[in-house]
This record gives C-alpha cells, structure tokens and sequence, in this order.
C-alpha cells in the first residue's frame, strides 16, 4: 500500500510539473515583441500588439488596446508664418506646454527631448497624456502618448521606454 502511495505521490508531481511548464511557456508566448514604426523621417520602437493608421493630421498614428501614440511634424516656417519665435527645442516645448493651458504643469528634459504630463477627461474616462517634444531637421516635433490614467503606473515605464526610442531623422 505504501508503494501505491508514493507512485501516485510521483504522477501527481510529474503531472503538475508538466502544467506548471505549459503555463509559463504560454506565458512567455504572449509576450508582445518589438515592432518599428516610421515614415521617411520619424521611427519609433514599439510591440507588435500596435498598429498604424492613417491620419491626415499626424504624420505618424499608431494604436494598441491601451495606448494611443501620435506624432506630429512642425517646420521653423511654418511656426514663423503663424506668428511664432521659436529659437530652440526648450522655447518650442515651453509654447506647447503654455497651449496646453496650466501654469502647474512642470516641463522635464529627458535626454534629447522635453516632456509633460498631463490628464483630461472624455466621456466621463479620465485619460493621461505625455507630450514629448523633439527637434528635427528645421522643424520640431511634438508626440503624444494616451492611455486611460487608471493604467498610469502599469504603462509609464513603457511609454517612456517607447519615448526613448524615437529617432527624428536630421
């Protein structure tokens, strides 16, 4: 009877080990892979759980389930032409940051590029953005990352990841 025991003791292990390698494989078989996005003169790099879509008011309109990322592309002439003294990267993310209406938003350089934070609500879902902004040849850029901010700590780590992959051709 003792032996009967034990061989069962065995298949039990056996069988829960296998389960146990099974989940963790499938696990790690979801995990999103790195994926680029560009166009001839902005690239990103973000998961393959994105997609990109057309825009006629973005140079670049990328999608996933939780996170929504635009970029767009504004060149020294046409910020003159619209009444704009833009002299540097700092002045053109100050003139976002002031558009954007708060006086309490810090502006935080990262690298090559600036950044703020900031929320809104729409249809009754409070959603955060981080504006970045980034200078290219004879133009400056502005990207926007949105996510439901109820996922702000889940997401932040990545999105400012997927910031430091940008690359503005100059």
């Amino acid at each position: 009877m003792h032996k009967d025991n034990t061989k069962n003791l065995i298949k039990h292990s056996v069988c829960i080990c296998l389960m146990l390698l099974l989940m963790m494989s499938t696990l790690t078989g979801c995990s999103p892979n790195p994926k680029n996005f560009s166009t001839t003169k902005i690239t990103i790099t973000l998961d393959d759980s994105f997609e990109q879509y057309k825009s006629d008011n973005f140079e670049l309109y990328i999608k996933s389930e939780d996170v929504g990322f635009s970029a767009k592309e504004e060149t020294e002439q046409e910020l003159e032409l619209a009444g704009y003294e833009i002299l540097s990267l700092v002045d053109y993310a100050n003139e976002i940051l002031e558009l954007n209406g708060s006086k309490d938003i810090k502006l935080i350089q990262r690298d090559d590029y600036y950044y703020f934070v900031t929320t809104q609500t729409a249809n009754g879902a409070k959603y955060s953005y981080i504006h970045c902004m980034f200078e290219g040849d004879n133009s400056f850029w502005v990207c926007q990352f949105v996510f439901k901010s109820k996922d702000h700590k889940r997401l932040a780590e990545d999105v400012f990841n997927w910031a430091d992959s940008i690359v503005i051709t100059k």
